[in-house]
């Protein structure tokens, strides 16, 4: 009788572990999206520059821009990358690159490349 009254505690833990583990990794993971917009944005400025080689980004920035009543868009995000690249003339380059996104993270408004 004890060894059922055992087995019957270890069948309950493992029920509960395989029942909460899906529960745990199913949670939205907002860091997920920042990361996924930050490859975005480094894609949208590296194909802008047509694939230059010694293509590296040195730093990025993320923030929320307030954009004006006429806007079409409220609250919008903007990824500001440093970036490095070597020019045709095998010059290095050091500019700033610009990508907008929607509020929701998800789709690119614009893309630009400025100096520093």
């Amino acid at each position: 009788m004890r060894n059922i009254f055992t087995h019957r505690k270890l069948f309950n833990a493992i029920f509960l572990v395989l029942f909460f583990i899906p529960l745990f990794f199913s949670c939205e993971n907002h860091r997920f999206d920042a990361d996924k917009r930050q490859i975005i944005a480094k894609n949208e400025i590296h194909s802008e520059l047509h694939r230059p080689p010694g293509f590296d980004v040195t730093a990025f920035q993320q923030d929320t821009v307030e954009t004006p009543d006429d806007s079409n868009f409220k609250k919008q995000i903007r990824y500001s990358l440093d970036i490095e690249y070597l020019d045709s003339n095998q010059v290095l380059q050091k500019k700033k690159g610009v990508v907008m996104f929607a509020p929701d993270g998800q789709s690119v408004i614009s893309s630009k490349i400025v100096d520093r």
